[in-house]
């Protein structure tokens, strides 16, 4: 099968001369085209001149980095296998010819690597397992020779293996890859963030955790120099490698994740606390001024434990004038001029307030001059601290580290072009990643959502984007349905999506959605469900026994208040809960319908129009209450089915 070739060439015109000159001399047959990345300013046109295969040079014009010039590769790329290498790499004849044969014989590979020789011909150990944290000691830490000694390391390094067979491997190192564009539509191109190091080895880790395998060819044997550019600059190699292992333990780190994932609270919290430090800082200052200037004014000061009282409001007007402001909802501002006046209204208001109460509240402990020396004081302070959150947020942004992975979820051209939107919008902070649902036509609705679920947990998706073609619309929107407890926030996008009122439509970079559900913020759909049956059963059905023996009784339930009360309390029912299909083994119910049903449990009382003669007229009363579920509704709904009418 034909692949294209795809180099990213910075400052290393000579090794590409080499790499260039060994495909000349090893004329692989699958190779197409060439395509070279040019991150350095340098000329390399005349290196791909009458080759024997179409070749073009791609100059973004700057250093776009490693993972970036080899995404620029893979798009501009025709072919639907790509294979990667650097420079300083040697291609020995049939090299490609037998990674080719290796990526027919196992379809499941979503990367391919050869076997790497270092120049005087001993194995380059290219071939690794993950790493835990005592292997990035190990690796990172300056231990020098004693690092070699250590099993863990020698483990990691696979050295008990021979290298001599082709087999699954957890990862490969970047000089030398061949990836599917298949997979590579469902797994994501390289994650940009890592400018160097460690692009490798997550990309690989994605591929497993999409189903896909990473492979290692032993048939297929290249030469690796090793004479990477960056390596060359130790400062910078030290920083590339600190940085790209940051950005993978936000990525991959349970404990670094949750962090990443409520950065917007921790970032309020931080601001809270400036705050507070700030107002602290400038009564203290203010107080200062204060007492210097004492002999200028006829009331005298107070010692500063005396003006406890006054610090504490303070502290509290201050607080409560920026909450009142919204300055905890947000901690970036459009501007410097717009995050100026934002605090200068707050600080105004604030000073204000405290300058009202020192006429309302005539006590021997106040100062008014101390009030008017701390309004300016207070308002230098809060704009600093406030500034330096921004900054924090905003390089944290910058660096990659406050994005969002988005996976889009569809089997036609609708999920590609949300697809390709999210790709150009990598710079507003999205990840995007794919996936075809249904995989194929043996995937039933149910594995499919079931999939979903595992897709979300595994990948940490923080943005599931629905994008069904049309006839999927039902299905997929049934299986967003399934996803509402993963934690992720689920959007519809794609062109039936446009037809929602403009007020739903929101924007996720360039793609216009409708949120279909908001992440939980605190418990899941299905424990804040639970604890609401465990209330009602406590405090509210014991006193409506009575009314719920009629309900029961109107309905033809074959059981009474007290097995209702024991099948709830064991969690086979719900007090308030959807008609119960099973009984009519789902008759007349839409699988569509069925996959957003099924999970939620059968209620003893059923929504308003939910004992309906007709079966879609109880799905639509099932599904508008499950999605607008709460234990007030809860309350609601079974007060009113057991004969109390409340507001």
């Amino acid at each position: 099968m034909p692949l294209s070739l795809v180099v990213v060439h910075y400052h290393t015109r000579p090794a590409l001369e080499r790499l260039i000159r060994s495909l000349r001399e090893s004329r692989p047959s699958p190779l197409r085209e060439l395509l070279v990345v040019n991150n350095s300013a340098e000329p390399i046109e005349d290196l791909v001149r009458d080759l024997p295969w179409p070749a073009r040079v791609i100059a973004p014009g700057r250093n776009l980095g490693y993972a970036r010039g080899v995404n620029e590769g893979i798009r501009a790329a025709k072919e639907d296998r790509v294979l990667i290498l650097n420079p300083d790499l040697l291609v020995r004849p049939g090299s490609i010819e037998a990674l080719e044969r290796c990526a027919d014989e196992h379809p499941r590979a979503g990367i391919l690597a050869p076997k790497l020789l270092n120049p005087d011909g001993t194995l380059q150990l290219s071939a690794r397992r993950f790493y835990n944290w005592k292997t990035l000691l190990l690796r990172r830490a300056p231990l020098g020779p004693y690092a070699n000694l250590s099993r863990t390391l020698r483990n990691h390094l696979m050295t008990d293996w021979d290298h001599a067979d082709t087999r699954t491997v957890d990862w490969v190192l970047g000089a030398a890859m061949l990836a599917r564009k298949r997979a590579v539509r469902d797994v994501g191109l390289m994650d940009e963030r890592y400018f160097l190091y460690f692009e490798d080895v997550d990309w690989c880790q994605r591929m497993w955790r999409h189903g896909y395998e990473v492979l290692y060819c032993a048939e297929a044997t290249m030469v690796h120099e090793y004479a990477r550019g960056s390596a060359q600059l130790r400062a910078r190699s030290i920083r590339a490698h600190a940085a790209g292992l940051l950005r993978f333990a936000e990525k991959w780190s349970a404990v670094v994740y949750a962090v990443s994932r409520f950065r917007g609270r921790i970032l309020s919290l931080a601001a809270l606390v400036t705050d507070v430090l700030a107002a602290v800082l400038a009564f203290l200052a203010a107080y200062g001024i204060r007492t210097a200037l004492n002999g200028l004014f006829e009331k005298p000061v107070f010692p500063l434990p005396s003006y406890g009282g006054l610090l504490f409001f303070t502290i509290a007007v201050t607080v409560a004038a920026m909450a009142a402001n919204g300055l905890y909802r947000r901690t970036t501002f459009a501007d410097s001029i717009e995050r100026a006046f934002s605090i200068g209204q707050a600080t105004l208001q604030a000073v204000l307030f405290l300058m009202a109460a020192t006429f309302l509240f005539q006590t021997p402990r106040y100062s008014r001059v101390l009030v008017l020396l701390l309004a300016p004081i207070l308002y230098a302070f809060l704009l600093a601290t406030r500034t330096v959150v921004g900054r924090l947020g905003e390089g944290a942004r910058r660096q990659g580290f406050a994005f969002r992975r988005v996976l889009v979820v569809g089997s036609g051209a609708e999920s590609e072009r949300v697809r390709e939107s999210f790709e150009r919008a990598r710079g507003e902070g999205f990840e995007p990643l794919g996936t075809r649902a249904p995989a194929g036509p043996q995937e039933s609705p149910e594995s499919a959502a079931a999939r979903l679920r595992a897709l979300v947990e595994d990948e940490r998706i923080q943005i599931v984007c629905v994008a069904p073609e049309p006839s999927e619309v039902p299905f997929l929107l049934a299986a967003a349905a399934s996803l509402r407890d993963a934690g992720a926030a689920i959007y519809w996008a794609g062109s039936v999506a446009q037809l929602a009122a403009e007020e739903r439509l929101g924007s996720l970079g360039n793609v216009r959605a409708v949120l279909l559900h908001a992440p939980s913020r605190g418990l899941s759909v299905r424990a804040r469900k639970r604890a609401s049956d465990l209330l009602l059963s406590i405090f509210v059905a014991p006193f409506r026994w009575g009314a719920l023996r009629a309900y029961l009784t109107s309905r033809g339930a074959q059981y009474g208040p007290g097995e209702a009360w024991g099948r709830v309390w064991s969690g086979r029912l719900s007090w308030v809960g959807r008609s119960a299909y099973e009984v009519e083994r789902w008759a007349d119910v839409p699988g569509w319908a069925r996959l957003a049903l099924e999970s939620m449990r059968p209620g003893v009382v059923t929504p308003p129009n939910g004992s309906s003669g007709d079966p879609m007229a109880r799905v639509a009363a099932d599904l508008a209450y499950l999605r607008r579920f709460s234990l007030a509704e809860d309350l609601r709904v079974f007060l009113r089915a057991t004969g109390r009418s409340v507001p």
